[in-house]
């Protein structure tokens, strides 16, 4: 290879590291054109740029206030501290995150301070000057931050959103337009009854109280009427204070604060939380009405109430920070999970007494005794004279060869009471098909029968189930539970809703 060629080579190597295309230099013009550009402050004009700015205008006047003020000192330089006086506009209020303890707020933070550089001189009639928010950058400000803030944010359509005005006696007011998400430390013990106090507080940052004091305007926040999905928040329940605070090896810092009280609303729990689960603790009670051998109806009802109770906790649960401490809708949601889970050990008793072969044999030892004391009641009461008789009209006597016909139902009728002795039947019409000889006579009504035909009805009738023998005692847990579970609830809700409202 020649070497020439080998030079060149070498050479395009070396410029190749500083070689960028066209295209990546106007994508970072680009990146820095959405920053904004680059602000020149008057002072860092050259004197032929000044003199160019006509004498009797305003953009002279603000020349000469700006082209000796130097951003970097704050005013009163070792002298009194500058006093900057904070008021508040509340455009938006959001509602509180409980799982991350937080709120989110647009404001327009306002500042006013005296700036004795910034007098306007005696030549401008106006008494004050609104000058251009890129100016803003020009100036000396104080270096406030939220001391409790998570995350923040200026607003830039269509242009930055700051005003800012500069008066007569050098008063700097500066009005901004922020989105601030501030911390909010919950106590949730009476939850969902609570009142939330959450602070928004404005610290300064690098100047310490000998330089830069923070302090409220007159009517310190103002908004118009918030309405929150959960939270009721007024005007007089907003409360101020300072909280300068002391940072050891730096010193004194000012702060002030305002604290806002938000009472929750408690409307969306009851219908969401607390009526469901008091349906599904009084639907757990139904099985005290239920026969206690029908466990296929009493154990599935129970083990559904202990269910949906335990999903709405876990659904709860999940919306809520994990916290170490009781609130006032877990002890309602335990309450409610134990009443339910009572109702099936309830049932579990009666099930112990209702298999106990000695209760069973004592209950058929008691049964047995009544039916013996009924037989003999029933033995000591005179008999009927009318029992061989048809109708009880006397005279009349049945003749079972008569009555005893092939057919089990009777399709003709007689004419009249002589028609039994003589055996003779004239046909008339028909009966109901339903209608049996056994138990009733020609003219269709009943008639009682004794002897043969009595006990021929009875072997034709299939005797019916054995009932299942329940204790006594079983019966009365089911007694019992049917008041003591209603009485305890109510009492218990007595007891809560007086202590949590």
């Amino acid at each position: 290879m020649a070497p020439g060629f080998k030079s060149v080579i070498l050479l395009l190597l070396l410029l190749l590291p500083c070689w960028q295309p066209a295209g990546a230099k106007e994508g970072k013009s680009t990146k820095k054109g959405k920053k904004g550009k680059q602000v020149v402050c008057p002072s860092q004009l050259s004197a032929e740029d000044l003199a160019q700015v006509p004498a009797n205008s305003t953009s002279n006047i603000l020349n000469r206030l700006m082209v000796s003020y130097d951003p970097r000192i704050r005013p009163n330089f070792q002298g009194i501290p500058v006093e900057s006086k904070v008021n508040i506009f509340i455009n938006s209020f959001g509602s509180i995150q409980e799982t991350t303890m937080d709120y989110r707020v647009n404001i327009f933070l306002r500042q006013r301070w005296n700036d004795p550089r910034l007098r306007l001189p005696t030549d401008y009639k106006s008494e004050a000057l609104t000058v251009d928010p890129k100016m803003f950058q020009c100036l000396w400000k104080p270096d406030l931050f939220f001391a409790n803030e998570k995350n923040a944010n200026f607003h830039d359509v269509t242009q930055d959103n700051i005003l800012l005005f500069i008066f007569r006696n050098g008063d700097v007011l500066i009005s901004m337009r922020l989105s601030v998400t501030l911390s909010c430390p919950l106590d949730l013990t009476l939850f969902p009854m609570d009142t939330q106090r959450c602070k928004m507080q404005l610290e300064s940052f690098g100047y310490t109280t000998s330089d830069l004091v923070f302090m409220w305007q007159s009517d310190p926040v103002q908004m118009d009427e918030i309405a929150l999905p959960q939270f009721d928040i007024k005007q007089e329940d907003i409360k101020y204070g300072n909280c300068t605070k002391y940072y050891q090896g730096t010193g004194y810092y000012t702060c002030v604060e305002v604290i806002f009280t938000l009472r929750r609303q408690v409307g969306f729990y009851l219908m969401g939380v607390y009526a469901p689960t008091l349906l599904i603790v009084v639907l757990s009670w139904l099985s005290f009405w239920i026969n206690p051998d029908a466990s296929a109806a009493r154990v599935p009802l129970g083990i559904l109430s202990v269910l949906s109770l335990s999903s709405e906790s876990m659904l709860l649960a999940s919306e809520l920070p994990k916290v170490s401490y009781v609130k006032a809708i877990d002890i309602w949601l335990i309450a409610c999970l134990l009443f339910g889970f009572s109702s099936l050990v309830e049932y579990a008793v009666v099930q112990v007494f209702l298999n106990s072969p000695k209760l069973i044999e004592e209950e058929k030892a008691k049964m047995a005794t009544k039916e013996k004391a009924l037989k003999e009641k029933e033995a000591k009461k005179p008999s009927n004279k009318t029992n061989n008789t048809v109708n009880g009209t006397g005279g009349t006597p049945i003749h079972v060869n008569t009555l005893q016909v092939v057919e089990n139902r009777c399709k003709k009728v007689c004419t009249s009471k002589s028609d039994l002795r003589s055996n003779d039947f004239s046909i008339v019409g028909s009966l109901p098909r339903d209608f049996e000889l056994s138990n009733f006579d020609c003219y269709g009504k009943p008639v009682e029968v004794t002897g043969a035909l009595k006990s021929q009805n009875k072997t034709n009738k299939k005797p019916p189930p054995p009932k299942p023998v329940i204790p006594a005692a079983a019966k009365r847990i089911d007694l019992y539970a049917r008041a003591l579970f209603p009485f305890t609830f109510l009492f218990f809700n007595v007891v809560y809703w007086s202590v949590y409202l």
